[in-house]
């Protein structure tokens, strides 16, 4: 199964881009990764709020396999289902096992997700009950994955 991150916007400071890239390195060990960027949309108060959420939603939509059911679509929204590192890496280990072919995280810009996005989800994950900035959030979540595949194959990283 391959993991795929597909993100609003990129990583701009160098010391979370080079975690990221760190994890992401660790994750190949497991699975296939790869991260899908889209533009990220103008943070000004001359554009409303609803319009950037829908434009991103809209980029996000078109770097996903249309009708590709073997996709399970995980949104990473504050309002979704918290796990604990165990609870995530049996998540996984399920979801590899069902016979998905990809796992792809969908990590918002700095507003989140349109509900265009999370509404076609099968899961939304949250993170922390805390407000990330999103390029912290990809740097957290890089490593949770990560963490899970040591969890899975009892390796001692997670203890």
């Amino acid at each position: 199964m391959k993991i795929t991150f597909i993100c609003v916007g990129s990583v701009r400071k160098t010391y979370i881009k080079d975690g990221v890239e760190e994890y992401l390195s660790r994750i190949k060990r497991y699975s296939p990764v790869e991260v899908i960027e889209t533009k990220e949309g103008p943070s000004s108060f001359k554009m409303p709020i609803e319009t950037v959420l829908k434009d991103e939603g809209e980029r996000i939509f078109k770097k996903l396999k249309a009708g590709n059911r073997g996709d399970y679509l995980i949104a990473l929204d504050e309002k979704g289902r918290s796990l604990t590192s165990k609870g995530f890496a049996d998540f996984i280990d399920r979801t590899i096992s069902g016979g998905k072919n990809r796992l792809a995280f969908i990590v918002g810009g700095a507003y989140g997700l349109h509900d265009s996005i999370t509404g076609m989800c099968d899961m939304a994950l949250s993170l922390s009950a805390m407000t990330l900035p999103h390029d912290l959030a990809r740097l957290v979540l890089a490593e949770q994955v990560y963490r899970a595949f040591t969890i899975i194959k009892g390796e001692p990283y997670s203890h």
